[in-house]
């Protein structure tokens, strides 16, 4: 990470007392370069769109600034140069001011606490609260019933909560999309462009993203109004992260990994895999070696036994945590030493996010790939599309075969054949045909089976 400016720390954005306060007890000293850059341009009311590493400080680049201008104190709305938030006008029933829309639950999560840290001084009271699937939804609305200041949402539960009419916009003053890259795939888009309909037109929108695919283009077009671009290209530091590749043969890659978490003294470890069933059997092999120190998390998990996992990870109570990429995206593990991806994602620019789990906010970190035969042309994607290009590692023990040992092979499913309702009507009556035959059938055997008995019976007397 760029080392900040020193001529500038947060006193220069005329923060209120409060916010100041609340900067203090978190023991942050100077802004970060994203938060120099974001913080004058949202106090300012413009539009954003910008670039960062996570890590970067990139959470409190939004939230300091958009608190300051709900907070009571706010040296803006005293001299009257910005009135867009009135702090004295409290948000009413269903409403919210704030609205900040992030990929996953557990993102909404820590975002939420983030913004309830740096509101404690704050008063009157802000309200923050968070949203997500995964969990039943009368809660979320019953606290909703008084209305937020501040509401971090997960797209899809928004819209639940739209549809059993428990949130109105109207009051609406800034919205933040927080990993757009991410929200990028599958139905978030769709998602969040009903979203934005329902927002009232004249609102600041502010956008965080660790890439810039062209997707994104689409969005700004629809829901920014000249924003601000800010581009802070400090992905991956090669001072910061060390970038391992090592070759090995597929059926061997448990024996490196096990050899890598025994030799090396990394007091936490998370590892990617690209499938749930991956990471669970994965965690049942390092049990039978004797590593019993690790937690699984995937999205087939429950929410408590996520959450669970995450918590015990950050506290140290096991060291190594297997996860899917759906802890690669804003969980923020501090001073993590290492990322091992098992298997590569899908996405060359999840491999961004998987490594910036580990060198954050300055400190040192390790990512290692393993990488198969069938890996080796999808890992030089990822480094063509991410600029870089590293060098092949080979251990002694483990070394590769020139030539792909066989893959194992994949039980094939058989494919359920779909009827039309027609269809299935006369498969039902046919059936029903079938089954009056059989009884048919059946009577006339018992019948055929009486008459030689009783036939024998004349004939043997």
């Amino acid at each position: 990470m760029k080392t900040p400016r020193s001529e500038i720390d947060f006193k220069s954005f005329s923060f209120s007392d409060e916010i100041l306060s609340a900067i203090t007890q978190m023991g942050f000293s100077q802004p970060t370069e994203i938060q120099q850059k974001t913080i004058p341009a949202i106090l300012a009311g413009k539009d954003v769109l910008a670039r960062a590493d996570t890590g970067s400080g990139k959470t409190a680049a939004f939230a300091l600034p958009l608190l300051d201008l709900l907070s009571n104190q706010n040296p803006y709305v005293r001299i009257g140069r910005f009135d867009r938030f009135k702090p004295t006008e409290r948000v009413a029933s269903n409403r919210v001011q704030v609205l900040v829309l992030v990929p996953t639950r557990e993102l909404a999560i820590q975002v939420a606490d983030v913004f309830i840290k740096m509101s404690e001084n704050i008063s009157p009271a802000i309200k923050c609260l968070s949203a997500y699937g995964g969990v039943k939804i009368n809660p979320q609305m019953q606290a909703l019933r008084g209305g937020a200041d501040v509401l971090v949402a997960t797209p899809g539960r928004l819209l639940d909560l739209v549809d059993q009419n428990a949130i109105k916009f109207n009051q609406v003053k800034a919205l933040v999309i927080d990993e757009v890259d991410r929200l990028m795939k599958g139905d978030f888009l769709e998602e969040i462009e009903r979203i934005k309909k329902l927002l009232p037109n004249k609102i600041q929108t502010l956008m965080f993203t660790a890439t810039f695919p062209e997707s994104i283009s689409i969005l700004v077009r629809n829901v920014m109004n000249n924003p601000e671009v800010i581009n802070i290209d400090e992905f991956v530091d090669k001072l910061e992260i060390d970038q391992r590749v090592i070759e090995v043969n597929h059926h061997q890659k448990n024996d490196l990994l096990a050899h890598l978490l025994e030799e090396n003294g990394w007091n936490q470890v998370l590892i990617f895999c690209s499938a749930k069933r991956t990471c669970d059997n994965l965690l049942k092999k390092l049990e039978k070696r004797g590593i019993n120190d690790a937690a699984v998390m995937h999205s087939n998990k429950k929410q408590s036994e996520r959450a669970a996992a995450l918590e015990r990870f950050k506290a140290g109570d096991v060291r190594i945590l297997i996860a899917t990429d759906v802890a690669a995206r804003g969980i923020d593990i501090e001073q993590l030493p290492c990322v091992i991806n098992y298997d590569l994602p899908r996405s060359p620019n999840d491999y961004i996010h998987r490594t910036g789990r580990t060198g954050r906010a300055g400190e040192n970190g390790v990512v290692i790939s393993l990488i198969a035969h069938h890996e080796y042309q999808h890992f030089s994607v990822i480094e063509r599309h991410n600029g870089f290009n590293l060098k092949r590692e080979r251990l002694e023990g483990f070394e590769v075969d020139d030539v792909a040992p066989a893959l194992p092979r994949k039980s094939s499913k058989k494919k359920k054949t779909r009827l039309s309702k027609k269809q299935k009507a006369r498969l039902g009556a046919e059936q029903k045909l079938d089954g009056q035959t059989e009884k048919k059938i059946a009577e006339t055997g018992r019948e055929k089976t009486k008459k030689p008995a009783v036939n024998a019976d004349i004939w043997g007397r």
